[in-house]
C-alpha cells in the first residue's frame, strides 16, 4: 500500500485566499493529505476535516519584506513554516502563491542547493501552437547568470521532461537574439558552446518569435530574458483574447459570427490560461517547492497539486540530486 502523499499549501500571500480555501474544502483525493498553513482567520474557514492537517501560524510574508532575510525574521510565517516542514520531511512538496522573491530565497536558504548548482532556476511549462508544452527556464530567479548556470538549467530541465513526460532525450534550445551560434553577449556565446558540448539533442539558438512553435521541449536562458519572455507571452495572450472579443462585439453580424466560432475562441483562451499548467518550480534545490501565481484560483491549485503528485511519484528530485552528484546525465 502506497504512503499517502503529504502536500503543503500556503493559504496566505495570494490575491484571493478564499479561492485557495474553497479548493481545499472541495478537493478529494485518497492519495493526498493536504497540510494547510495560515493564520487563525483563514484556517477557521477550512471546514473539511478528512485528509486535512491545519497548521496555525502567527505571521505572514508580505511583498515588501526583505526576501533574503524573511526566513530568519518571520519564522512563524505560513510560507516559512511550510518550507520548514518540507525540509524536515513532514510534507513531500510545498506550494505557495506568496511573494516570489521570498519563496525563492527561502527555498534556497532552507532546503539547500543540489551539488554543482550555484544558482537554482525557476521553471514553468508553457503552451505552444501544437498540443505540446515546453519548459522555459530561468524565469527570473537570477537576472544575471553564468554560462555554467544555463547549462545546469538544461540538464535539470531534461530530467524533468524525461521523468514527468517520458521524453527520452528532450530537445533543448538557447533563447537568443539570433540563430547563429556567434549571436548574443559573452555569457550567451559561452553558454552555447557548453550546451553544444554537454547536452544531447541541443538544437542551438532560438529566437523569441519561434518559441511557441514547439520546435523544442526546453528553452533555456538567464532569468532577465526568461522573465521578459514569460510576461510577454502572458500579456500578448491576454491582449489577443480581448481584441478578438472586441472584434466580435462590434455589431449584430459580428456577434452572430462570434457565436459560430465561440468554441474555437474558448479553446484558444484555455490553451493560454496559466492556471492549466501548474506552477513554476525551482530547479536545483534539494526538495520540490512550487510557486503558483498570486491570482491563482481553484483551477490553478488543482493543477499545481497534480504537478506535485507527479514530481513526488517519480522521485524526480532524488533523481536530480543523484544525477548532478555523479556529473552525468541519465
Amino acid at each position: 500500500m502506497h504512503r499517502i502523499m503529504k502536500i503543503g499549501i500556503d493559504i496566505l500571500g495570494v490575491d484571493a485566499p478564499e479561492k485557495i480555501i474553497n479548493f481545499i474544502n472541495t478537493y478529494k483525493d485518497d492519495e493526498v493529505e493536504l497540510y494547510v498553513y495560515g493564520m487563525e482567520k483563514e484556517l477557521a474557514k477550512v471546514t473539511k476535516t478528512e485528509n486535512i492537517v491545519k497548521n496555525l501560524c502567527t505571521e505572514q510574508v508580505f511583498m515588501e519584506d526583505d526576501s533574503a532575510r524573511v526566513h530568519r525574521k518571520k519564522k512563524d510565517a505560513s510560507m516559512i513554516r511550510l518550507l520548514e516542514d518540507l525540509k524536515n520531511d513532514v510534507i513531500d512538496v510545498a506550494i505557495s502563491g506568496g511573494s516570489t522573491g521570498a519563496f525563492m530565497a527561502s527555498s534556497i536558504f532552507m532546503l539547500g542547493r543540489i551539488e554543482g548548482v550555484s544558482k537554482p532556476g525557476l521553471a514553468s511549462l508553457l503552451p505552444t501552437r501544437s498540443d505540446h508544452k515546453f519548459l522555459l527556464t530561468d524565469l527570473g530567479a537570477n537576472v544575471e547568470a553564468r554560462p555554467e548556470d544555463i547549462l545546469n538549467y538544461a540538464k535539470l530541465g531534461q530530467l524533468y521532461m524525461k521523468y514527468i513526460y517520458n521524453i527520452e532525450t528532450p530537445s533543448v534550445a538557447l533563447l537568443n537574439v539570433g540563430v547563429e551560434e556567434t549571436k548574443g553577449n559573452k555569457v550567451y556565446k559561452e553558454a552555447h558552446q557548453l550546451l553544444k558540448s554537454n547536452i544531447s539533442n541541443f538544437n542551438g539558438n532560438i529566437e523569441s518569435r519561434n518559441i511557441l512553435e514547439h520546435t523544442n521541449d526546453i528553452v533555456v536562458s538567464e532569468g532577465f530574458a526568461g522573465n521578459v519572455m514569460l510576461k510577454t507571452i502572458e500579456g500578448v495572450a491576454g491582449s489577443l483574447g480581448k481584441m478578438i472579443k472586441g472584434i466580435f462585439m462590434q455589431n449584430l453580424k459580428t456577434k452572430i459570427g462570434g457565436l459560430l466560432v465561440k468554441s474555437g475562441i474558448s479553446a484558444f483562451r484555455k490553451k493560454f490560461d496559466y492556471s492549466e499548467y501548474g506552477g513554476a518550480f525551482l530547479l536545483g534545490i534539494k526538495k520540490p517547492s512550487i510557486k503558483v501565481h498570486g491570482s491563482s484560483d481553484e483551477n490553478a491549485l488543482y493543477y499545481a497539486v497534480q504537478q506535485a503528485k507527479q514530481i513526488h511519484k517519480t522521485k524526480l528530485y532524488d533523481i536530480m540530486i543523484e544525477t548532478m552528484e555523479k556529473g552525468e546525465q541519465k
